[in-house]
């Protein structure tokens, strides 16, 4: 009989590439983690790892068991999941990251209610934007991703995971109250903000590429950046006291910070989406099953209480009705 401990090893070696990556994922010591490859080698009986150069490596034998210790150790996990469910319980641990807006408007919602349904499930959560998010989705070491993508740049999709759109929303316009543009109502056009100074997420985060690419595209300018932070309580200080403009999403509720004013972009529309990742097949675990639903949920509340916002992808006629809706 395989044990599955040994086989989690195996599997992280073919995921992470490297002994000491895997001790590191696992908590064990490199020592540890080539004293259970070793014994796995003696039980099936045949070379699963070589040598090149300093690194181990699975041979053709190591890759075959990889693949069917993946399959078997999702097996292992959905079966006491299952049996847990049968019997009226959902239980297990859902490790969930996202993005600041999508915490405070959707996941955080969801809490009470998935603890009062199900005691027995734990929702771990972290604020989260890093780069390797989807790649931790992956390696397993997360089980949902809730990340921001904008019309022009979109999130490329990976066969491996499920992507769903929960909500789009309005990218709008924040200026300091005192702004000669804002005494103004009714959308702005981009090519009247050439000479503004702006505030935005630090470098090579999205909302830093969009600014770009809508100043470019929309206004024919490049933003003059002279503030950068990926907190908008910050970003709606600055714009505050005069200093900058930003580029905000609608559920960032700009209009109810004192001293700032919004207004929509009259070029054309630029939006942002929430999508829900996770990993392809995941939600048969009734516990994943049971966080997607709830997120789904919450999501449909929301979009109920805020017209401006859209469940899913919108239209094009839905994207003209909403640039049409007057300025908050």
């Amino acid at each position: 009989m395989l044990d599955l401990g040994r086989l989690r090893v195996l599997r992280e070696l073919k995921l992470r590439g490297t002994v000491s990556a895997v001790a590191s994922a696992l908590g064990y010591t490199p020592s540890a983690v080539s004293q259970q490859l070793a014994q796995l080698q003696r039980e099936v009986g045949v070379p699963l790892v070589e040598r090149a150069g300093r690194r181990l490596r699975l041979t053709e034998a190591g890759e075959v068991l990889a693949e069917h210790a993946e399959t078997l150790l999702a097996k292992a996990q959905r079966a006491e999941e299952e049996t847990l469910a049968a019997s009226g319980r959902v239980a297990g641990t859902v490790r969930a990251v996202a993005y600041q807006t999508a915490l405070l408007h959707v996941v955080a919602p969801t809490l009470p209610r998935l603890a009062a349904e199900h005691p027995d499930l734990v929702v771990e959560v972290l604020d989260e934007e890093f780069v390797r998010v989807l790649q931790a989705l992956v390696l397993r070491e997360i089980d949902l991703v809730l990340t921001d993508e904008y019309t022009h740049l979109p999130r490329p999709r990976r066969p491996e995971l499920a992507a769903e759109v929960l909500i789009s929303e309005r990218m709008r316009i924040a200026l300091p109250a005192a702004h000669p543009l804002a005494a103004r109502p009714g959308p702005v056009r981009m090519a009247e903000l050439a000479e503004q100074v702006w505030a935005t997420g630090h470098h090579g985060t999205n909302h830093a590429d969009l600014l770009e690419r809508t100043c470019v595209e929309l206004g024919g300018f490049r933003p003059l950046v002279r503030y950068r932070s990926n907190d908008l309580m910050v970003v709606f200080a600055l714009v505050a006291q005069g200093c900058a403009a930003a580029l905000v999403p609608d559920l960032s509720l700009a209009e109810d910070q004192e001293d700032v004013v919004v207004r929509d972009i009259a070029d054309a529309p630029v939006s942002r989406r929430m999508v829900m990742w996770t990993r392809v097949g995941a939600d048969v675990r009734p516990s994943v099953r049971a966080v997607l639903e709830a997120l789904r949920h919450s999501a449909d509340l929301l979009v109920a209480r805020r017209p401006g916002l859209v469940r899913g992808v919108p239209d094009a006629g839905a994207e003209s009705e909403a640039r049409r809706r007057p300025d908050a």
